[in-house]
């Protein structure tokens, strides 16, 4: 039943540690915060004011309001290659008062963080990048782009199937499945220099690659021994580390953010459905979801909640559950809606639906689609 879903189953823009150092919070507001954008000045004060807006706009953790009616104003200059930004509350002081760099468009993408992590709490998402599968040559061929759907740029070009594109956490790196020699194989890309090295080709399938969050192992699925089971190898290749014996086939595995724990797949009791194991060795346990068909987990970033796909009527939809309580909430409801991805603040997901990408809030369900010209999108997923 996997053997089908295994078949076909930044570059990330890094904000400096000294960035990151001088963006914690001064103001926390729960809800949605009023803000004023005063258009940005500058020779490219329009483009970036346009970038800016959207950015704050695709959270729904902001009103955009008039100066009057907002406790925050905004304002800056750009130019092309800076911003100035400036952040103030209604009484003046000041929260903000930085200048960003490296072209006006990311350092548009490094204010809007700032601003979301200075007033909020949490991580911004506008530097993030997504690697994604299309079809849109006629083969699924990798691509990555911002967050926002800018910058799109193809990846592989090997006229083969290739699916499953996961982020290293640094970003720099992006493991996947590539039948580009003939058999499934499991690859990573550096990012720095587009090189490709073929990490894992035994016989049989080598699929579905996870990187461990301190980068050192890949997760992944091997049929060398027989049946489909979940492994680990070093990331650089070599001998697997065999954590699963079972009857059935095990697929799509996800790494708990300190990386004790991998969330997996496997239909060894019928249908599938989610089980997480001990990386130190353990017996598998399956977690306690109401539906009986789920797919495609991914572990979220602050170790809270498992994200994953369920069939109901026909159709998949977008769901979680806390792994503190179990409690399972229904994120989508209509159309075919798969392969969520979390973004690095717990809250958002990116999914495919229908072709096209979306980022969808967890709380207020806010769904927003994201343009990148192209067509025949699946598989998205975060860097973090």
């Amino acid at each position: 039943m996997l053997g089908s879903l295994i078949a076909f189953s930044f570059f990330y823009t890094v904000i400096s540690p000294e960035l990151f150092a001088q963006a914690k919070p001064d103001i926390v507001v729960t809800g949605r915060i009023d803000i004023a954008l005063t258009n940005l000045s500058g020779s490219n004060g329009s483009a970036a004011t346009n970038v800016l807006k959207n950015d704050l706009n695709m959270l729904g953790l902001f009103n955009i309001t008039t100066a009057n009616a907002a406790t925050i104003l905004i304002k800056g200059t750009a130019t092309a290659d800076s911003i100035q930004g400036t952040v103030t509350d209604k009484n003046g002081t000041v929260i903000i008062n930085q200048t960003f760099t490296g072209g006006w468009r990311k350092a548009t993408h490094q204010f809007a963080d700032m601003i979301v992590e200075k007033l909020t709490g949490t991580p911004g998402i506008a530097t993030s990048s997504v690697t994604f599968v299309s079809a849109q040559t006629g083969t699924k061929e990798l691509y990555i782009m911002d967050i926002d759907g800018a910058n799109v740029r193809q990846l592989t070009n090997d006229k083969s199937t290739n699916i499953g594109p996961k982020f290293s956490k640094e970003g720099n790196q992006i493991a996947y499945t590539s039948w580009k020699s003939g058999y499934p194989d499991v690859w990573v890309i550096d990012l720095a220099n587009n090189n490709r090295r073929r990490v894992s080709f035994y016989p049989g399938v080598n699929s579905g690659p996870a990187f461990s969050p301190d980068g050192s192992l890949i997760a992944l699925t091997l049929s060398k021994d027989g049946n489909t089971e979940l492994y680990t190898i070093a990331a650089g290749g070599g001998s697997p580390t065999r954590l699963t014996r079972s009857r059935g086939t095990e697929a799509s595995p996800t790494w708990s953010p300190d990386g004790s724990t991998l969330a997996y797949v496997s239909d060894d009791r019928g249908t599938p459905q989610l089980f997480t194991v001990l990386l130190a060795g353990s017996t598998p346990q399956r977690l306690k979801i109401s539906a009986s068909y789920t797919t495609e987990p991914d572990w979220s970033p602050d170790g809270a909640k498992i994200a994953y796909s369920i069939q109901a009527a026909g159709q998949n939809q977008i769901s979680f559950s806390s792994i503190a309580t179990g409690e399972q909430t229904v994120l989508t409801s209509s159309g075919t809606n798969e392969t969520p991805s979390w973004t690095r603040n717990s809250r958002h997901l990116l999914f495919a639906r229908a072709g096209k990408l979306y980022l969808l809030d967890s709380v207020s369900r806010q769904t927003t689609a994201i343009e990148n010209g192209l067509t025949r999108n699946t598989e998205p997923n975060a860097s973090r």
